[in-house]
């Protein structure tokens, strides 16, 4: 048998990878039991707004760590679907302030609810100590690649 070129079973980024989609999609699956209309990315801005209340749009897209074209799309979309409301900053009219509609707030609980199914299934049989580990190694990789991003922005 040949040896293997390249493992990608061994490797952080290719598992964090297919780990964060394998979650997206089973995230879907519970937002769908639940009848509601999110992908995770949306989740993860709502949950910005849901934390922070009325903050920009730039503040989304840095918490989200997605492009501001992405970004835009899916609030967009979630703008359509009556979730949220764009308008513009009277300080600065290039700008926009994002706020929760009366729909974001109903679905709140449901949608915590289908996060918090989708991560009871995802960490089934994971001790808590290790997930803490996992946690804090991913916190630091995090950490690393931002710092990157950063100085090459300079």
């Amino acid at each position: 048998m040949a040896k293997k070129f390249y493992d990608p079973q061994e490797c952080v980024g290719f598992m964090t990878y297919t780990t964060s989609r394998l979650l997206s999609a089973t995230l879907h699956r519970y937002m769908e039991k639940m009848g509601l209309e999110l992908t995770s990315e949306q989740w993860g801005m709502l949950v910005q707004l849901f934390n922070r209340g009325n903050i920009h749009q730039e503040e989304i897209t840095r918490a989200s760590g997605v492009d501001k074209s992405t970004t835009s799309r899916s609030l967009g979309l979630m703008e359509r679907r009556g979730l949220i409301v764009r308008n513009t900053d009277p300080a600065d009219t290039r700008r926009k302030i994002l706020s929760l509609t009366p729909k974001a707030q109903a679905i709140k609980e449901d949608s915590l609810q289908a996060v918090q199914n989708a991560l009871a299934q995802a960490l089934k049989g994971v001790d808590p100590k290790e997930r803490r580990i996992c946690l804090q190694v991913l916190g630091q990789v995090k950490k690393n690649l931002q710092e990157l991003i950063t100085r090459s922005d300079e």
